[in-house]
């Protein structure tokens, strides 16, 4: 991770999340970017980073060597949304998971985003199952023929995404 681009990936979260939720999800991607297995994904127009997205790795207890990730924050400058920035950060990041042997990517994200990309509804169990109560928002995609499918039991996320009011869909809609 090129350290100088910290601020400039941070500052894209903060804008892209405005200000009711920009300020802790800027703080979030931060403490994402300090972990050693965060994957980070940008786009840049005339050399500025314009979109990112991160991956942190995420831990089904009952399958320890399954090669999966969690998909948050993804963030466009709000200047630069509707014009395949996100797009095109959502294909780079496939396809380098897919390079490195990823399993599977998990997103709590919106339902009508994702798909476009591969990603399907899924009954696997997030870090607090029972804060999940709009289930639509919880996707998969495998990225290997049949790797999610065994999946199953506890999940664990990054030690900055293991707070319930993060996984808790009930005020959304």
């Amino acid at each position: 991770m090129n350290h100088a681009e910290i601020e400039p990936i941070t500052n894209v979260h903060r804008l892209a999340f405005g200000d009711a939720e920009g300020p802790e999800i800027a703080k979030l991607a931060e403490s994402f970017l300090a972990l050693p297995d965060t994957i980070s994904i940008s786009a840049k127009r005339a050399g500025k980073i314009v979109g990112n997205v991160l991956f942190t790795p995420f831990v089904f207890q009952d399958h320890p060597d399954a090669k999966c990730y969690l998909l948050a924050p993804l963030g466009v400058l709000p200047e630069y949304q509707g014009y395949g920035v996100g797009k095109e950060v959502m294909e780079t990041s496939i396809e380098h998971l897919k390079s490195i042997g990823t399993d599977a990517v998990f997103v709590l994200g919106v339902p009508t985003f994702y798909p476009r990309f591969g990603f399907v509804a899924t009954e696997k169990q997030t870090p607090f199952p029972d804060l999940l109560t709009m289930p639509e928002p919880w996707m998969e995609l495998a990225l290997k023929a049949k790797s999610a499918i065994p999946l199953s039991g506890k999940t664990i996320a990054v030690e900055p995404f293991m707070q319930p009011h993060f996984w808790d869909t009930s005020g959304r809609g």
